[in-house]
């Protein structure tokens, strides 16, 4: 029905004696969240009265009208037919469904019969006796009508729907002609909260009633309906008599007709979760007035309750954690605040009379027309020249065209830190700064949100500089500026009229909020550009200037250099992430594995936008686990390219698609190229290393000409864009790996030439060292950066010499730090081209030959390795036969080909006489002789020797090599072993503790040495019977086996073995029960006879029977 707007009423009489509705949805247990939130209201509205010493009251003694569907209709009556105050509900509420729903109560475990029928899953009649008690414990019967025989001052009504026809009929505590049942209260309880598939429907009069939120899980539009009736029925002009409208909601549930049949019930409920915000969002709109005046209020958590069930109970915790963090959230704080100022001038209950009163009190308080008044606009009008005209006063204006999205997540830090930028007693400008994609525009508009719902005087504007005069000319329109100064003003241009708006016409406080406050085609001085969006801003008092920009030069520029007015915008906080992630995506066991899940978020820095991207990139590529598409994504192909094509994700573009983000990057990439040359030369550069890491001392090398003053000023450049983040102390950058991706996308269609790539590779070739441990440190800063540009290289079949050169560093290092099969795709590329290089019969030649043997000999191919060390024999024979070191290394890496392969005594004899000759050999020649030579003799089994030669060697590196290296590591774990192999088990313990923390920081936890390490040194403990020590070691090395071996794997199974033994004779029996219980399900499927299998059914026997006798002794 339309509704008039005469004059409003006086507002003392409509402030004190104003109807106030209460609006409950249905929602199941989350019905305890609508209580939260009428709690804090009501919380926060006694305790102002306890300071005007006043005693506390009840929502009956406010609310005229409480109406509720479901959930929120038991509550209904308990508020206001049982007169309890908020917190005697929730202790009620919380009782009854204790036990409607607890593990008793339920009689069936589905929804749907054999037939496919519906059918109730949890006792009816437990729902009936729960009322039945709420009701004895205030005093009332269970027989007494719903009806109230007193005729209360607060009327309530429940809804429930007709099973017949899908109708919703209400179920009055006052006498209506629109009531044709009769009721008790038990009824009509039962009636309004009998869920389908939850409880059977309720008879009453002949008919069969289910659940009201099937009709209106939503009732405000009944609320309404219900009042016009009660209080305006012939002129239907409800809204002038509403002081104040509160809608509460749980959750979301369908509309529509009603099956038993399994797939039409299934379709109606499909509609459910819209129907709820459909018709709240509509409410809102008939109600927008009252909504800016503060007397409006939709209170509706948002987050956080997606996955409580309506029948999880046991979830009361996260109901009530999500609704206070939706209520401490500023804007509905804000909102509560208000609610609570409006109520409190309630002086009585608001009496059927009140729209003859409020009439009454208008036509006292309206004067007589006056002809010269604006009444009589047309002879007003004629008595005054068209240049003196009486302009209307400026109304408040709410103008932000853009809406936040469903998604949008609460930052409240950001709000109040926009809220201490933005004082309400002076002029001042603040500016938000920050990446594409970071929230900076959401945050701007829950910031406007939150000025127009704390203070709907206030007026509020919104411009977008990306397209700054058509923004110009919306707002003109939208405040009919061209007629309002068309006899005042010549100009005609928009920004002049809206400028001249706010300079000059009394409009309270405004907010003016500039979104891409950095377009003037991304100018590294933007003031300075003619109608930049920067100049001729109005700067009244009455005013404050909001900037959102992702430029830090341009947000200093806008805030006039006060720099603590600028706000940082970084990625959102890991919670709110993981919220994003899970919300937007459609598996989400794809979360099980936390670790992994929040490896994305690190990879992603956190950007709503890029969060998002990712969700649908893996909604739409089903196949792809997380753990794949991180892969993916850190790819230095260009497989990663499509993650952020539009194409590849079904995206047509639009503001928040990464579609936007690649054009906006791609747009400010050509901006700063053309405006900074060395800048754009700097990102070039930067798109073929990798994206994190990123060493200032490589960037000298880019090609800038002009010195460090002009890198500098590029690295300045970048960094204001917010494109590097440098790290403490400034000597290491980062790239948000996104952003590095629209580079190289960037690169590519720019065709840049191989010159670029040599550039990278050059420069790389001179800041990485030939292999010297102590210099391993320079090493791995540049190590992800070149392995990223040899991939490239070798992707596009770039063959020049530097990239060969480079390679060979990279397969050397990668050696010495003991990732073998990391190191020889690169030393076998290496070689191929050493042999036809300007350096074919050198020593390097040699050197690559060498290295790539070995790492054959430790990968399982110690054939490949002693033809290949036999070749580089030849070689060193024919081209170095005086190059003593040269002969040394031949006949190191043969000997070590020979163990591998099985044969440690070939070379023993030729290891022997190299030992004799001391020919002032250094540190490490010796050590590497003599650990060999000891490495051979203890896989011959001839320890003592063994131990001989390795403490040799040991001795011989003294203090001249270092402690990490891992050649001398190595030469004690395998003196270790042959301790151990002798019976010195206490040695071989010594040994192992001090090397194993230096291999799990060199080489990590999960590097294959470093579980044998682990592996010996546990069998070290067990065979000096120190249980605890070997258990600690073993229950750290087992995960990390599963994990990287596999549970099949021998190591593993040898170790869980070792494990479950250990956990038994340690009389932790229950937990080796436990252990060899997973052992057995595990190996169930290897052949009967094979021994970890025998192993684990044994051991599993026999930890049985030690606990069934120790359980009986107990």
């Amino acid at each position: 029905m339309s509704e008039h707007n005469p004059k409003p009423p006086s507002a003392s009489l409509l402030d004190e004696e104003g109807i106030c509705m209460l609006s409950l949805d249905g929602g199941g247990v989350r019905g305890l969240s609508s209580l939260y939130v009428l709690k804090r209201i009501m919380d926060g509205h006694n305790a102002k009265r306890e300071k005007l010493r006043q005693s506390p009251q009840k929502p009956a003694d406010i609310f005229d009208l409480i109406g509720g569907t479901s959930t929120g209709g038991l509550i209904a009556i308990m508020l206001g037919r049982l007169q309890m105050d908020v917190d005697e509900c929730i202790s009620a509420y919380n009782d009854l469904i204790k036990v409607v729903f607890s593990k008793e109560a339920r009689v069936h475990q589905s929804k749907f019969n054999l037939l496919g029928q519906t059918q109730a899953r949890f006792d009816s009649g437990g729902l009936k006796d729960a009322i039945e008690k709420t009701l004895r414990d205030r005093g009332l019967s269970p027989t007494d009508d719903m009806v109230d025989s007193r005729e209360p001052g607060c009327k309530v009504f429940v809804c429930a729907t007709s099973k017949l026809d899908a109708a919703t009929y209400r179920f009055r505590s006052y006498t209506s002609h629109n009531s044709f049942l009769n009721a008790t209260i038990c009824q009509a309880a039962r009636a309004t909260s009998a869920a389908t598939t939850f409880f059977n429907p309720v008879s009453i009069g002949g008919m069969k009633f289910v659940d009201g939120a099937l009709g209106a899980n939503n009732p405000v539009d009944q609320v309404e309906e219900e009042a016009r009736e009660i209080w305006c029925s012939d002129t239907g002009n409800l809204q002038q008599l509403v002081k104040c409208f509160v809608s509460i909601g749980t959750g979301k549930l369908p509309t529509y007709n009603i099956h038993d049949r399994i797939d039409k019930f299934i379709a109606t409920l499909a509609k459910m979760a819209t129907d709820v915000e459909k018709t709240a969002e509509a409410s809102m709109k008939r109600w927008r007035q009252h909504l800016d005046q503060g007397r409006y209020f939709r209170f509706n958590v948002d987050h956080g309750l997606q996955t409580v069930g309506m029948k999880e109970y046991k979830k009361k915790g996260e109901i009530q954690a999500a609704t206070y963090k939706y209520l401490n959230s500023q804007v509905q704080s804000s909102s509560v605040q208000r609610c609570v100022e409006n109520l409190i001038l309630k002086k009585k209950l608001t009496g059927l009379d009140f729209e003859l009163r409020i009439k009454h009190e208008q036509d006292l308080l309206s004067p007589s027309p006056n002809p010269q008044s604006p009444e009589n606009p047309q002879k007003s009008q004629s008595k005054q020249p068209a240049s003196r005209q009486i302009k209307s006063p400026p109304q408040p204006c709410f103008f932000v065209p853009t809406k936040l999205p469903p998604s949008a997540i609460d930052r409240p830090n950001y709000l109040r830190k926009l809220q201490a930028a933005l004082p309400q007693d002076r002029h001042q400008r603040a500016a938000l700064a920050g990446l594409h994609g970071s929230g900076k525009t959401q945050i701007a508009i829950q910031f406007a949100e939150w000025v127009h719902s704390a203070y709907p005087e206030y007026s509020v504007f919104w411009l977008s500089a990306d397209n700054l005069e058509e923004s110009y000319s919306r707002i003109t329109q939208k405040l009919d500026l061209f007629r309002r100064y068309e006899h005042e003003s010549k100009s005609s241009d928009a920004r002049v009229l809206f400028h001249r708006y706010l300079s000059t016409e009394h409009l309270r406080r405004w907010f003016l909020i500039i979104d891409d406050a950095d377009t003037d085609n991304y100018s590294l001085n933007p003031s300075a550009q003619p109608r930049s969006v920067f100049s001729n801003l109005p700067d009244s008092k009455e005013g404050n200037i909001l900037f959102i920009t992702h430029s830090m030069k341009a947000a200093t520029t806008a805030v006039g250099n006060q720099v603590n007015k600028v706000i940082k915008v970084e990625g959102l906080e890991n919670p709110d992430a993981i919220s994003i992630l899970r919300q937007s995506l459609f598996n989400r066991r794809l979360l099980a594995d936390e670790d992994i899940a929040q490896e994305l978020l690190s990879e992603l820095n956190g950007l709503p936008l890029s969060i998002q991207q990712a969700a649908r990139y893996l909604n739409n590529h089903a196949h792809l686990t997380i753990h794949k598409f991180l892969d993916l994504l850190r790819s230095p192909s260009q497989d990663a390219f499509p993650f952020i094509s539009p194409e590849s994700n079904g995206l047509g573009g639009g503001r928040d698609s990464q579609d936007s983000l690649l054009k906006t990057a791609m747009k400010l990439f050509e901006a700063i190229k053309k405006d900074n040359t060395h800048a754009g030369t700097l990102l070039e550069f930067i798109s073929q290393i990798g994206p994190s890491s990123i060493p200032r001392t490589i960037l000298a090398g880019t090609g800038i000409k002009g010195g460090k003053a002009e890198l500098e000023e590029s690295i300045g450049t970048l960094c204001s864009f917010f494109l590097l983040a440098p790290r403490q102390g400034g000597n290491m950058f980062d790239i948000p790996t996104v952003v590095h991706l629209c580079m190289r996308v960037w690169v590519k269609q720019k065709k840049a030439s191989k010159g670029l790539t040599e550039t990278v590779t050059k420069r790389l070739n001179e800041r990485i060292p030939q292999v010297e441990w102590s210099k391993r440190l320079i090493w791995k800063k540049y190590e992800a950066h070149a392995i990223r540009v040899l991939t490239g290289c070798q992707d596009h079949n770039l063959n020049f010499d530097e990239r060969f050169q480079l390679a060979c560093k990279v397969g050397s290092w990668l050696l010495r730090e003991r990732n073998v099969k990391g190191a020889i795709p690169w030393l076998q590329q290496t070689l191929g081209w050493a042999r036809k290089s300007s350096f074919k019969n050198t020593q390097r030649r040699l050197r690559i030959q060498l290295d790539l043997a070995e790492a054959y000999a430790e990968t399982e191919q110690s054939a490949k390795a002693i033809q290949l060390t036999e070749k580089a024999s030849k070689f060193q024979e024919k081209h170095l036969s005086k190059d003593d070191s040269s002969a040394l290394a031949v006949s190191y890496v043969l000997a070590k080909g020979h163990r591998f392969n099985g044969a440690p005594k070939k070379e023993i004899d030729h290891l022997e006489k190299l030992k004799k000759i001391d020919n002032k050999r250094s540190a490490m020649e010796r050590l590497t002789l003599l650990g060999e030579l000891g490495k051979c003799y203890s896989s011959a089994k001839e320890y003592e020797k063994a131990i001989e030669n390795l403490e040799m060697g040991i001795d011989a590196a003294g203090s001249k090599i270092a402690k990490d290296d891992p050649i001398l590591i190595f030469v004690k774990n395998h003196l270790a072993y042959a301790y151990g192999q002798r019976g010195q088990h206490n040695e071989a313990i010594s040994i192992l503790e001090e090397t194993l923390p230096i291999q799990e920081q060199i080489l990590g936890k999960s590097h294959s040495e470093t579980l044998i390490t682990q592996s010996h040194l546990a069998n070290q403990y067990l065979e000096t019977k120190e249980l605890t020590k070997a258990i600690s070691i073993l229950e750290e090395l087992v995960p990390i086996q599963r994990k990287t071996l596999g549970q099949m794997n021998r190591e593993t199974m040898c170790s869980e073995n070792q494990l479950a033994e250990a956990y038994f004779n340690n009389q932790n029996v229950y937990t080796a029960l436990k252990l060899y219980e997973h052992m057995r399900l595990v190996r169930r499927n290897l052949g009967q006879s094979n021994e970890h299998r025998k192993w684990a059914e044994a051991g599993y026997e026999k930890c049985a029977e030690t606990w069934k006798w120790t359980w009986m002794r107990r």
